[in-house]
């Protein structure tokens, strides 16, 4: 009996590693678990009646139930942490579990087996835990810092939610950012501890704190439940420490020595006449990166109040620098930053709970830059000193209640605060000198630092109210609401309040003053107002016991979405948006150690705060040609009296009508979701999963020029459709309804007018998703672990989503992509995201008690690679520059130009524990891409670019680009990160 029990023990302790294994789906938003299972006699009857004590070892937690008359009991609402567990019965031995881990992100299921006999004595010393949560039809990881501290993983949130299958990482100029099951980087959302931290304005990110902070990460890359929605990608649902009755401090140190980096390759230009030209033979210059980091951390946790009021807190200090160059800039960065965080946690009483969370993470990243001549290796004049701001304060209270057995309740408050503001050093922060450069080279003369500075501040205010009603033994009711206010300031223009573009000029006879070419473009952006979006969402989910082995899970959603211009005039009003979430579970053998999923599910995402300063307020954007007499001594131009050409308006500077800017029919995006699978327990270490994934974007919202649909419809009767003065927020591929005035009469001729799909010759924004994962795991057992992923996808549409990686794009919601008819020639067929084939393998092996070895190997196909140029026959699209998909002066389909390289990374590390006394000091050595891997990942699409303009065509003629093909970006070269920490 006590070799069973053993056994039983060792699967109890290994549960939580063993379904981080295998990615297994638990509910959780409110960052709390679940303990339930059932009670069975010797003769494997259910018991009834049997009283279940649990203590939370660390916290002093207690709470105590009776199974009901099938046998089951179950601890909603449960800190993360480890528990012991007593179960007695009169007539029967007593059951006693010494050591429980309970997850901080859903159920663990424990039954247990009472034998009759004298209850004085106790018989058994653990309970049966279920490696598989049998009852869920999510897809998710769960990873835990035990996890971490063996595997060598980069210390932000993107390389975590990298480790879990159908993941796979954004292109580096969107920041590091994981593309979720073929979505843009920008559709996933970001919690901790229940915290909405996602940067609304474009989706890309959420706060970061340091790693000593986190417990554990949830990564769900499918099938989520009701309670969580705004996310057509994945959500990163993280968890921070607690602090215990046993007082602890720690600190650590990290270091990643510049000098320990390896860097990418330069590119040297393969056109001899480019050369010439471009003034330097350099296209990449990646000779003078040095990046380098310290990181140092304190932490302390421990009770306030015995039992009752508990504190964890950490104090970061970062020190980063980074230098680096193109072929016209060299750039010294660096950032000293201070962060602060704290998580308090006051137990009124054992069924009501009072949480703090807060931290500081604001950043200032200080930079120069100065002029630079690659191939001498030299610096020039100083350009100027300018700064990025980030982060911000934020900050949550939440309350958990057990209000009866059968009813629990949950409550949070939050405020997220975040900065993303882009700053000039001088008297003005947005710049007090002109943005002046030459158009072929880009080398910049005058000291005006930032070319665009911007003042970006946001926040988020959040409430969320959930409960948990255990109507029957069969059927658990959870429903809440879940409502967000999001704030936005802008005040974006360019330095100096205008931007001088010399045509074709020799930019070393400009650095002398001397003019050898004779036009000028003038161009003129400004962009400021406090914008507001509102998000309201209500759900209701019933998880149905519908037999022994089969589990429903029933939910809807329902979002409504509200985003306001300038004025404060509401101008997306799209409410009950109903977004079913249905799952199935089944335990095949009835043992909890094999099951089959299935799971569809709606997923809609809100309009981006960066459409409603783009679009819904006052921009001024103009640009005009002049000819050029002279230069003077600050480099700026003395244009010809009378010279300039028209003048193109792409933003007139005037608040519209909120009817004018937004189809009154709009439907907001969403995508709906396939999935089904099937998760395999072999014995206590090892486990395998299969899941087949198919995702569909039903609705997409772009902002698309109407002028040509708009003229036609009114039978060339709109005077002032120019190409680029209607721009409308629409679902691509719909008709399209406004109320404007065509002739520009003023508002006394407003009137509606509906355009159709036919006339505006859109065609349906498309994105497809197919996917094949396939896991194998081993879960630790004090000697070795190993998971293994592969991943078969295939990504394909006209549209990545949010953001579009193939030119670099972050506008979310108001891309190139469907900006003109012309611009979507060619371009259904295969997505950015669209990695074929992905593999994953990591693990960790115990050398000695005290020494640890892990890997981290990732294997990936290469991007579908496009050719980009200026349209032949549509004269709007070629306006646009080298947008259409175009090449040699052909239109051409998207992804037609072959891929990247195949890329792989080995990353390793070694870890030693040395104990003294009852503290532990940890030295540890990560290498990230071990054998510096240098393939390229990113290629220059351009095939053409801007020859002349075209006045019968009215429009722009190419020419060949002679750096069409050379590389732009390479995978992260090798470097080394060493630390020390201590446990006291």
């Amino acid at each position: 009996m006590r070799n069973n029990f053993s056994k039983t023990f060792k699967r109890s302790v290994t549960a939580v590693a063993v379904s981080v294994s295998l990615g297994l789906a638990m509910p959780a938003m409110a960052n709390d678990g679940l303990l339930a299972g059932t009670s069975l006699s010797n003769s494997g009857n259910v018991l009834s009646g049997v009283t279940v004590t649990i203590i939370n070892i660390d916290t002093g937690l207690t709470r105590t139930i009776e199974t009901d008359s099938q046998g089951n009991y179950k601890f909603p609402l449960l800190p993360a942490g480890n528990y012991s567990l007593e179960a007695k019965k009169d007539g029967f031995l007593m059951v006693k579990q010494e050591k429980l881990k309970v997850s901080s992100v859903g159920r663990t299921s424990a039954d247990f087996t009472l034998e009759t006999g004298d209850i004085e004595r106790i018989s058994v010393t653990g309970a049966v835990v279920s490696t598989i949560d049998v009852s869920s039809s999510e897809s998710q990881l769960v990873v835990d810092l035990e996890y971490l501290a063996k595997v060598p993983v980069a210390r932000d949130v993107a390389s975590v939610a990298l480790l879990a299958p159908g993941t796979v990482s954004g292109d580096s100029d969107f920041g590091k950012n994981a593309s979720f099951g073929g979505s843009s980087v920008g559709e996933n959302t970001y919690y901790i501890n229940g915290i909405n931290t996602t940067n609304f304005r474009n989706g890309l990110g959420g706060s970061e704190l340091p790693f000593e902070m986190y417990k554990t990460f949830e990564v769900k890359t499918g099938g989520y439940s009701a309670e969580f929605g705004r996310s057509t990608g994945g959500v990163v649902n993280a968890t921070t420490k607690s602090g215990s009755n046993e007082f602890k401090f720690g600190a650590s140190a990290f270091w990643e020595p510049s000098s320990w980096q390896a860097h990418s390759p330069d590119v040297k230009r393969t056109d001899a006449d480019n050369i010439i030209e471009a003034d330097s033979e350099y296209y990449v210059v990646n000779n003078q990166d040095k990046t380098g980091s310290t990181n140092y951390n304190l932490w302390a946790s421990g009770a306030l109040i015995q039992d009752k009021l508990f504190f964890f807190g950490l104090l970061n200090q970062e020190d980063r620098t980074r230098d680096y160059a193109n072929t016209s800039s060299f750039y010294s960065r660096d950032a000293s930053d201070t962060l602060y965080a704290a998580k308090i946690d006051w137990y009124i009483t054992d069924e009501h709970i009072l949480e703090f969370t807060g931290w500081d993470n604001g950043s200032d990243l200080d930079t120069n830059e100065v002029g630079y001549d690659a191939d001498s290796d030299t610096k020039g004049e100083n350009f100027g000193d300018y700064y990025l701001e980030r982060g911000g304060k934020t900050w949550g209270l939440k309350y958990t209640g057990i209000l009866t057995d059968d009813l629990t309740v949950s409550a949070q408050y939050s405020v997220n605060e975040a900065s993303y503001s882009n700053l000039n050093v001088g008297s003005s922060p947005l710049g007090d000198k002109p943005v002046i450069y030459e158009r072929r080279s880009g080398k910049k003369f005058g000291s005006y630092g930032l070319g665009t500075p911007s003042v970006q501040n946001d926040k988020r205010t959040a409430y969320r109210f959930d409960v948990d009603w255990y109507v029957h033994d069969d059927h658990t009711l959870r429903f809440g609401i879940d409502y967000e206010e999001l704030e936005a300031t802008e005040n974006t223009q360019r330095a100096g309040g205008v931007a001088y573009r010399y045509e074709d000029c020799d930019s070393a006879k400009l650095a002398n003053n001397e003019l050898d070419c004779d036009t000028v473009r003038e161009e003129y952006y400004v962009n400021q107002g406090d914008f507001e979006t509102k998000s309201a969402a209500f759900y209701i989910e019933d998880t149905w016991q519908v037999t022994d082995d089969l589990t429903a899970r029933i939910g809807l959603r329902n979002e409504s979405f509200e985003n306001y211009n300038k004025a404060g005039d509401k101008f997306v009003d799209v409410t009950n948006q109903l977004a079913p979430r249905l799952g199935l579970s089944w335990d095949i053998k009835g043992d909890g150690n094999s099951k089959v999923y299935a799971n569809y599910g709606r997923y809609f995402l809100p309009v981006a705060t960066n459409t409603n300063v783009r679009l819904a307020g006052d921009e001024l954007y103009t640009r005009q040609n002049f000819d050029v007499e002279s230069i003077n001594a600050d480099f700026t131009p003395n244009v010809v009296p009378g010279s300039g050409g028209a003048i193109s308006t792409f933003a007139d500077g005037q608040l519209k009508d909120t009817k004018e800017t937004v189809n009154a029919d709009l439907d907001p995006m969403y995508q709906d979701e396939f999935m089904i699978g099937y998760e395999q327990v072999i014995n206590d270490s090892w486990s395998y999963g299969v899941k087949a994934t198919y995702r569909d974007l039903g609705s997409s919202l772009e902002d698309v020029a109407i002028d040509k649909g708009f003229d036609d419809s009114l039978d060339g009767g709109c005077t002032l459709c120019s190409g680029f003065h209607y721009y409308v927020l629409t679902n691509p591929g719909q008709d399209v309804t406004i109320t404007t005035d065509p002739d520009g009469d003023g508002p006394l001729e407003l009137k509606e007018y509906t355009i159709t799909a036919d006339q505006l010759g859109y065609p349906e924004a498309k994105r497809q998703y197919a996917a094949v994962d396939l896991t194998l795991n081993r879960a630790w057992d004090d000697e070795w672990l190993l998971n293994v992923t592969y991943t078969w996808s295939h990504s394909w549409g006209n549209n990545e989503g949010f953001v579009r990686s193939d030119n670099d794009q972050n506008d979310s919601g108001l891309t190139t992509n469907f900006d003109q008819p012309g611009l979507t020639d060619g371009a259904n067929g295969n997505l950015p995201n669209d990695r074929r084939h992905n593999v994953k393998i990591n693990g960790a092996y115990a050398v000695t008690e005290d020494l640890s070895l892990g890997a981290n190997f990732n294997f990936t196909t290469g991007r579908p690679l496009n050719a980009f140029g200026l349209h032949p026959t549509d004269a709007f699209a070629s306006l646009y520059g080298a947008e259409s998909f175009v090449k040699d002066g052909q239109l051409v389909t998207r992804g037609s130009e072959g891929r990247t390289s195949n890329t792989w990374t080995l990353d390793l590390s070694a870890t030693y524990d040395y104990y003294i006394d009852e503290s532990k000091i940890t030295f540890r050595a990560d290498i990230f891409n071990v054998t510096n891997n240098d393939k390229a990942t990113q290629l220059n699409e351009v095939n053409e670019r801007i020859a002349s303009y075209d006045g019968a065509f009215g429009g722009y003629r190419g020419e060949a680009n002679p750096t069409y093909g050379l590389p732009t970006d390479f995978q992260k070269p090798r470097y080394v990160r060493i630390s020390v920490s201590a446990e006291f």
